[in-house]
């Protein structure tokens, strides 16, 4: 890196900032710091930051970070959560070796990080809540940007807001990432039978304003989208706990949340700017910072789901497990990397589909699932 870039002395300057706060994080040479200021600002994506709102939030961090630190050990709300209360810390990432994360993806320069933090939360749901860290879903950012925000008169230079995005993934829901690549410049159209290859979020919930909501919903259901203003020291940012250094600001940005560790006091939030920047591409943030659980707006900013609707052919993968019900002719299979799922289709069709599912795994060969919620139909893989 060149002396005279004006970066060299930003980052020096953040520097300098941190030494006196006891060096809570660390600041370098990022794939953002070289970038000029509008090429920064048009990574983000949220409309900047109501001067009214955050003037009515004088005093949040603090108490976000105390609501937030008193949910340890705390009965949980969600019938599936892994225990009965709340843990100090929790990491979507690793839960005993499983990841229940996607990975990273990156942007580019597009106002696009709304749309990215949505998937992300559909992504991330739709493996946590079916106990398949397999699933490896990957869902068309462009299809929720270019497609549904677009056709809300959003563009990458207005950015969107992730409550209106939540609506589109409702319905008509989202497309694989096959059916609709994304590139930052807009271009392409979905392939025309998407909706037969798409995923629809269920149980949109609005967590703003209440860390003791986010976190039961990280633990019981998956992660969480939330908006931040970016401070620009952010732009630096290498690894630690995040603490804003400047009152200097480039706009607001939209992050999936995918944990928390109450002993560094932070929230774990997965970013849409490559997996080279911050730690791996994820950045620790300070409870409270940034106004991450309730951005200066007034409406929803903090959202997640409690369910994701697949329907699509799958890839093929191995029977494990099956279980049929001669009471009621119900039929359940457990796929590699999909879980438990019930089959559909009447007991003519749940009856063809458990004997080729039987003799699949009798004869250790994959199937290609196809799924509508319930698994309804089921054929040999090559």
């Amino acid at each position: 890196m060149s002396p005279d870039h004006p970066c060299v002395a930003e980052i020096a300057a953040v520097r300098d900032s941190l030494a006196t706060l006891g060096d809570p994080w660390r600041a370098g040479e990022t794939r953002l710091s070289r970038l000029p200021t509008d090429s920064r600002a048009i990574r983000l994506g949220v409309p900047a930051p109501d001067a009214d709102e955050t003037t009515a939030r004088a005093g949040q961090p603090g108490r976000m970070a105390e609501a937030a630190l008193a949910t340890a050990g705390k009965p949980v709300t969600a019938a599936m959560a892994p225990t009965p209360n709340l843990p100090e810390r929790f990491d979507l990432r690793d839960l005993n070796g499983r990841n229940y994360v996607t990975p990273v993806k990156d942007q580019g320069e597009c106002g696009s990080c709304s749309a990215f933090a949505a998937v992300a939360v559909l992504e991330g749901t739709a493996a946590y809540t079916r106990s398949a860290p397999r699933l490896n879903l990957d869902l068309s950012e462009a299809h929720l940007f270019f497609g549904h925000a677009a056709a809300r008169e959003y563009t990458s230079q207005t950015g969107s807001w992730p409550d209106e995005l939540f609506d589109d993934t409702r319905s008509p829901g989202v497309t694989f990432e096959d059916c609709f690549p994304y590139r930052e410049d807009g271009s392409g159209t979905p392939h025309r039978d998407w909706p037969n290859r798409v995923a629809k979020s269920v149980g949109v919930v609005d967590l703003t304003g209440d860390p003791a909501a986010i976190k039961h919903h990280l633990y019981g259901y998956g992660p969480v989208a939330t908006c931040l203003v970016i401070y620009n020291d952010l732009f630096h940012y290498t690894g630690g706990v995040y603490r804003a250094t400047t009152e200097e600001t480039s706009g607001g940005h939209c992050v999936a949340l995918v944990g928390w560790d109450d002993t560094a006091g932070c929230w774990i939030a997965k970013n849409s700017w490559g997996p080279e920047w911050g730690e791996d591409g994820y950045f620790r943030i300070a409870y409270g910072e940034a106004y991450l659980e309730d951005y200066p707006a007034a409406r929803p900013t903090t959202l997640g789901c409690t369910g994701v609707h697949l329907r699509a052919w799958l890839p093929a993968q191995r029977a494990l497990r099956l279980f049929a019900s001669a009471y009621d002719a119900h039929g359940w299979a457990y796929l590699e990397h999909l879980g438990w799922t019930r089959l559909s289709g009447g007991p003519h069709g749940r009856t063809n589909n458990l004997a080729t599912l039987t003799a699949a795994r009798a004869r250790g060969r994959p199937v290609s699932p196809f799924v509508d919620d319930e698994l309804g139909m089921v054929q040999l893989a090559n």
